[in-house]
């Protein structure tokens, strides 16, 4: 299905259950794509022209998710928002698969030289910016270069713009803490499998409990996805805080992998994690690996 024909064909009138018509076969569609990063949202089937009970009850849970009136009717704002929400999930499935290196933000890039220097910093904010393009339509597209040059600008502005901050094109501490938690935001409505991450470069950071940067919720989805794979390794949370959960679950990992179990993140358990779930997500399983 063309990813925007369900913002482009409302019907002459809002569907609602008994209803039988191709609009509805469209919205099936849709929201079963949208269902696999939002699983509250019923899986429908068949995909056919029916508006039977199940799709009142995945209308229903789509419309509390985004904050619409909960009738299970597929009125003007539901049926846009179901095709905003479509494309947003689809477009930001190609950006996440993208292979970048991205680093962590450790300061402020304001006194960064344009154009001059390839930063990890800057390459995570303009991997944010991407993010937040599929879901802000003012965001665009940057290339992750790691340099501070004219259109990572441009995005730095039209993310101000879109927040209502001081525009600047700079990342000062309110513009990265926006960013940040607009991001975090995304992500954490997503579950670990439909998330493709990049190949993060160590950030030259410890990680350890009490810790709250964007390389704790790199390391929570990581381990999150992990393990689904080895039930040895304890599910957590990603949210972004370096809690007992995510020390428990980083201390099993280093067990079952052989390295210190002392429940920190340095640089030689921050590239194993990488490293094993790139091998899980992508091929080339690392179980024999185990200890």
């Amino acid at each position: 299905m063309n990813v925007t024909a369900i913002q482009q064909t409302y019907p002459s009138s809002p569907l609602k259950i008994g209803d039988d018509n191709q609009h509805i076969l469209l919205a099936k569609t849709a929201l079963n794509v949208i269902s696999s990063n939002y699983p509250a949202i019923p899986i429908l089937s068949p995909v056919n022209t029916l508006f039977d009970e199940n799709m009142e009850i995945a209308v229903k849970e789509f419309q509390r998710i985004f904050d619409l009136p909960v009738t299970g009717i597929i009125d003007l704002a539901t049926w846009f928002k179901i095709g905003a929400i479509h494309s947003s999930v689809i477009k930001l499935t190609e950006l996440s698969a993208r292979g970048v290196l991205v680093g962590d933000v450790v300061e402020d890039i304001t006194d960064v030289e344009e154009g001059v220097q390839v930063l990890p910093r800057v390459q995570m904010v303009q991997f944010f910016l991407n993010v937040l393009s599929a879901y802000y339509d003012s965001v665009p597209e940057v290339d992750i270069d790691g340099i501070l040059g004219p259109e990572t600008r441009r995005g730095i502005i039209e993310f101000q713009k879109t927040m209502n901050l001081p525009i600047t094109g700079l990342i000062d501490e309110q513009t990265w803490i926006a960013m940040y938690n607009a991001v975090l935001g995304i992500l954490r409505e997503l579950p670990p499998a439909a998330v493709e991450l990049p190949s993060f470069l160590y950030p030259d950071v410890l990680y350890s409990e009490g810790s709250e940067r964007p390389g704790v919720f790199v390391i929570q989805e990581v381990l999150a996805y992990i393990s689904t794979i080895i039930p040895e390794i304890p599910f957590v949370e990603p949210d972004g805080i370096f809690g007992p959960e995510t020390t428990a679950a980083v201390t099993a990992f280093q067990q079952y992998y052989g390295l210190k179990p002392n429940g920190i993140v340095d640089e030689e358990t921050w590239n194993k994690l990488i490293s094993v779930y790139r091998q899980f997500r992508f091929g080339n399983s690392p179980l024999s690996e185990g200890i």
